[in-house]
């Protein structure tokens, strides 16, 4: 078999595999959840193997333990979450005029005459008003395909009585999978293929296993620091920026944006408070940049924020929350072998022009009149 009739099997392969996860969309959301929880636990349960337990004790008490907690965390959070955010519902009324008393205040007359030459000259208002728009409705679309596919009756009864179950059975066979897998790579290319999927693991491991670690401890330090401000609904948007950082520097940036907006509305014109909630976020920001990060995502993994981001976005748009829970495993598969390739290619005739050369040389002798006497 050619090598290009090997590639034309690969992308057509790899095009019925994204045909095949569109279908069935509907039903992944369990399978996708129990995979990772797999892989997530799959060391822990390898160490209790060697501490002399069973392949299914280790799981049922990994499985236990984890859904149990998972339950006990959305009993105690929830509460205090949802009164905050009733609490935001009934004061929006109050910030939404304090917002327009603001924007007709004199302070902002001269930010307004600074902004005026750069949309005449420029942008005009109603065009800026309308890019605004078009933007706010893709991200609208985008959001509401991720709850449509993501959160419909189905899904949510799955994910609640299935995940349990095909998390259990999915990590209790988990290297049993990995070897069967491992024994049908076809043995001209298997060296590489384990090589690829050994930095797959390790890109993927890095990134979700300490990504989450620093996710939760930004969200519990941002909540509370927020919280004994003083600043009203701060725990909300601490725990939106927590959940965010999962995006390197996204987290901070909407953090930092929401807590601004609620503390100009509730205190200004003081500026201590927004001096204080900058003050949080830098911390937070030398925090994870310095000491989390590094200790708990590592230098291995080389997922640009750019890149997630993309794959978050078109994932959720193709196959809505389902596909959220995938971008970052085909991120990582996709940068691996992009940089794979990249390094064939630069050690490749292509690259340095051998093929080249040689043809030229051929035709050199072919060509040379010395060569017909």
């Amino acid at each position: 078999m050619t090598a290009q009739n090997r590639l034309v099997i690969w992308v057509a392969g790899g095009a019925c595999l994204i045909w095949l996860l569109y279908v069935l969309n509907a039903i992944l959301l369990p399978f996708v959840v129990g995979m990772s929880v797999a892989f997530l636990f799959d060391p822990l349960a390898d160490r209790l193997e060697k501490m002399g337990m069973s392949r299914v004790m280790a799981t049922a008490v990994i499985t236990s333990a984890f859904f149990l907690l998972l339950v006990l965390a959305l009993v105690l959070l929830l509460p205090v979450v949802f009164a905050e955010i009733q609490a935001f519902g009934r004061a929006m009324p109050d910030y939404l005029a304090r917002v327009r008393e603001l924007l007709n205040a004199p302070a902002l007359e001269r930010v307004r005459q600074i902004l005026t030459p750069v949309t005449n000259g420029g942008i005009g208002a109603e065009q800026f008003s309308g890019m605004a728009g078009q933007v706010a409705s893709w991200l609208g679309g985008v959001l509401a395909r991720v709850v449509s596919g993501g959160f419909a009756l189905f899904n949510i009864l799955s994910l609640v009585f299935l995940t349990p179950i095909i998390s259990f059975y999915f990590l209790m066979e988990w290297d049993r999978m990995i070897a069967r897998i491992d024994s049908m790579l076809p043995l001209q290319h298997a060296a590489v293929i384990r090589n690829l999927a050994r930095e797959t693991n390790d890109v993927l491991a890095g990134f979700i296993r300490g990504q989450m670690m620093v996710c939760l401890v930004l969200a519990g330090f941002y909540g509370l620091c927020l919280t004994l401000s003083g600043l009203k609904f701060g725990l909300i948007a601490g725990l939106i920026a927590g959940a965010f950082t999962f995006v390197p520097f996204l987290g901070a940036l909407i953090g930092l944006t929401l807590s601004l907006g609620l503390a100009i509305v509730q205190f200004w014109p003081s500026l201590t408070m927004i001096g204080v909630i900058v003050a949080i976020f830098v911390t937070g920001q030398i925090l994870e940049g310095n000491f989390l990060t590094p200790r708990l995502v590592g230098a291995r993994v080389r997922l640009h924020p750019l890149w997630v981001i993309f794959a978050l976005l078109s994932s959720g748009l193709l196959l809505g929350f389902t596909g959220v829970l995938l971008a970052v495993p085909a991120a990582a598969i996709i940068g691996v072998l992009v940089r794979h390739f990249v390094q064939v290619y630069l050690r490749s005739p292509l690259y340095h022009g051998e093929e080249l050369a040689a043809f030229q040389a051929m035709e050199g002798r072919v060509d040379d009149p010395a060569d017909d006497t």
